[in-house]
């Protein structure tokens, strides 16, 4: 497969890509970048070039080493903890978790950082992005770059959405123009729901958001040979097996150090975090808890007429089907 060393991972916010993102970089031989396009498109040049080639009509495989060399470079903004030991060169990879915090405040430390920990050499390469369906089509159709989409249960994410939203600490603008949206991507859904969107709840709201996002990813990533399907109820279940699949996928056996990892993320111990660099992050972002009570929290949290609701959207939908039949969503 000639993939340039870059590899990628998708899936809807909330969908558990920040935990298997830092399983990933846990790998020795792996460098990781936390949603480059997300963060850095509006301030860095390079990264909105790579982002704009990406979604342009003339994209093909050969244009994958310009897009490697634009992510490459160690930003900041998608360096994010815990941090890992590396086997690719990289200077004072040590104090690494000690100047991050200091480079996402200081512009003369971002380019310190930037200096010090962009690796030497031509590592393996993976970054994740949340909530980009189009980029990654592209990327399946144009290339043969390997790519992991993680799908969630829908209650599960919508949940998590709107606790993160009633903090504060996540967007709810695409709901504000969800109309827009579904006449552009799903004129069905458009068409079905386009009257009484403005009547629907929130949670049904981002029901719709789910399932306009998976509903394009999934058989995307079932028709492509470099696409690998991923259903998070699984990871939670099977961690080591199906971390070893997607290492695989990556074109690299299972590390010992992400195995370890492992161990330690599905802990919830504060002297990890701080081992790992996760300083200053929000609880609701950490990599460090027990997944399994992550998995069902919503089963407690959600109302059941909000489960009702975002069900019945979901319900016959083909994206539903794909964690329900083999008995991981109920």
């Amino acid at each position: 497969m000639s993939n340039y060393n870059l590899g990628a991972i998708f899936g809807t916010g909330r969908s558990g890509t920040t935990w298997l993102g830092a399983i990933v970089s846990s790998h020795p031989d792996i460098s990781y970048r936390f949603e480059p396009f997300h963060r850095l498109q509006k301030t860095q040049v390079e990264i909105r070039q790579a982002l704009a080639l990406i979604q342009s009509d003339t994209f093909s495989s050969e244009d994958i080493p310009s897009i490697y060399h634009a992510l490459l470079p160690a930003y900041p903004e998608c360096e994010k903890p815990p941090f890992f030991p590396k086997n690719y060169p990289v200077r004072f990879s040590s104090f690494k978790s000690l100047t991050w915090p200091l480079a996402r405040k200081n512009v003369l430390c971002s380019g310190l950082f930037r200096y010090l920990y962009t690796p030497k050499g031509n590592p393996m390469l993976v970054f994740k992005e949340v909530d980009y369906a189009s980029t990654m089509l592209q990327l399946l159709r144009q290339t043969q770059i390997p790519i992991v989409y993680l799908v969630r249960h829908p209650c599960a994410v919508v949940s998590s959405v709107l606790r993160g939203q009633k903090d504060s600490l996540m967007p709810s603008g695409r709901r504000s123009v969800l109309k827009n949206i579904l006449e552009q991507y799903e004129p069905k859904l458009a068409k079905q729901y386009g009257d009484r969107l403005e009547t629907l709840k929130p949670s049904e709201q981002e029901a719709l958001l789910w399932l306009l996002e998976v509903g394009q990813s999934v058989p995307a990533c079932q028709n492509y040979s470099n696409g690998l399907l991923v259903i998070y109820e699984e990871l939670t279940e099977r961690p080591l097996e199906v971390t070893e699949k997607i290492f695989s996928h990556f074109g690299l056996n299972m590390a010992q150090e992400s195995v370890s990892f492992i161990k330690e993320s599905t802990t919830t111990s504060p002297v990890s975090r701080m081992k790992r660099g996760e300083i200053g992050i929000n609880q609701y972002f950490t990599v460090f808890r027990d997944p399994k009570i992550s998995r069902d929290r919503w089963q407690k949290e959600m109302s059941q007429e909000d489960q009702e609701g975002v069900m019945e959207i979901v319900k016959n939908s083909p994206a539903f089907a794909i964690g329900a039949e083999p008995g991981l969503w109920v």
